[in-house]
């Protein structure tokens, strides 16, 4: 899925370069830490809600609900981003080119103006392969100085999908999606570039 949606830009040089910023472990599944009472009758399990007119394979399609508890132990739903710029951000704590683009991105969302979400999806912990808990999720917030983004609790189980069906293809970390106003996938490529993430919003907008 990230090499078709890459293959939209086609800025080479740039998709190389990010990739050598990113970590690529070996994917594994894991089990995930959660409270299942914090989490409301009326709202859809947590993970990927994939239904019929939803799809993550490639740039153009309607990327399906994704709903994961924050920071803040809330619920958040991708579908009431509404109207939104959304800029996925999969990462792990073990990976240091994540940690190092954590601590841009309440200063990146900022800058829009309330035009851009940017979502931290943590999916790992301190350790490859074991699912990020809330309490990374809250250290994550509170190391980067996130106060308003959400960071998310996820897992490799409950985002990941090799054919990028029921989840994302996703091989290294960070890897970015971008999702414009209507929910529809722009773009995606793994490694950070600050300048790269910007040229791309904009672009949305």
């Amino acid at each position: 899925m990230i090499s078709s949606i890459i293959q939209k830009q086609g800025n080479t040089k740039m998709i190389y370069l990010l990739l050598l910023l990113a970590c690529s472990p070996e994917l594994k599944v894991g089990d995930h830490d959660i409270d299942p009472e914090l989490i409301e009758e009326e709202v859809p399990p947590l993970g990927i809600s994939v239904d019929d007119d939803c799809s993550q394979e490639a740039i153009g399609e309607k990327a399906c609900n994704i709903v994961l508890l924050d920071q803040n132990s809330e619920v958040w739903q991708l579908y009431k981003q509404e109207d939104k710029v959304v800029v996925l951000d999969f990462s792990t704590s073990w990976c240091p080119p994540c940690q190092a683009a954590g601590y841009k991105t309440q200063s990146l969302q900022d800058e829009y103006n309330g035009e851009v979400v940017v979502a931290t999806i943590l999916i790992d912990g301190y350790e490859a392969g074991i699912p990020a808990t809330s309490t990374d999720v809250e250290e994550w917030a509170d190391t980067h100085n996130i106060t308003s983004a959400p960071v998310l609790q996820g897992s490799r189980e409950m985002m990941f999908d090799s054919q990028g069906i029921n989840g994302y293809a996703i091989g290294a970390f960070p890897t970015y999606i971008y999702l414009d106003r209507d929910g529809l996938i722009y773009l995606g490529h793994s490694g950070y570039s600050e300048e790269y993430v910007k040229q791309t919003i904009e672009e949305i907008l």
